[in-house]
């Protein structure tokens, strides 16, 4: 079972029962910290940078890199880490488990840039030292998710996201 670092939950996915197209996918990190086929000489895993619910894409290699706002091309297909690589086993191996739409899924996450949200937001992915997180899209950006219904839980510090289908669009 792996213990996340940070609050990320899944709250939805397509229910729909002919549509059960959410694609778990597992891809392995770009440049990962420790050896990537076995553990070091102590046999401590070595944890990543990359915690779950973060913003990636994949590299022309098949390998994962955190989206950044700054470097992503749209359109791109982007991935939510579920299982990141400062988790125990991601650290072991340092591959992530992600979920990709095939059908839209809706999450709760801390992993956004301090802003005020309101339902019906468009967001894209950070860049910088904020590469990975949600932020608020401005025009010609590519859109990465909208703020749901239930919107910013400032008590929580969580935001209700809603993730479109496939291959993100550009905004208008």
């Amino acid at each position: 079972m792996t213990i996340l670092n940070s609050q990320f939950d899944v709250i939805s996915h397509d229910p729909h029962k002919n549509a059960l197209a959410g694609l778990m996918t597992v891809l392995a990190v770009k440049n990962a910290p420790g050896p990537y086929d076995s553990l070091p000489a102590s046999g401590t895993p070595v944890p990543g940078a990359i915690p779950s619910g973060t913003i990636v894409v994949m590299d022309t290699d098949g390998k994962a890199i955190v989206a950044d706002g700054a470097v992503v091309t749209a359109p791109a297909m982007l991935f939510i880490t579920v299982d990141g690589d400062q988790d125990y086993d991601g650290a072991f191996v340092h591959k992530l488990t992600c979920i990709q739409g095939g059908g839209e899924f809706r999450l709760d996450t801390n992993n956004f840039v301090t802003d005020t949200y309101t339902p019906g937001e468009f967001l894209t992915c950070a860049n910088g030292t904020d590469a990975g997180k949600f932020r608020k899209a401005v025009a010609g950006e590519q859109i990465y998710g909208m703020v749901n219904q239930d919107g910013q839980d400032t008590v929580n510090n969580t935001l209700d996201i809603i993730v479109p289908q496939g291959i993100s669009p550009a905004a208008v």
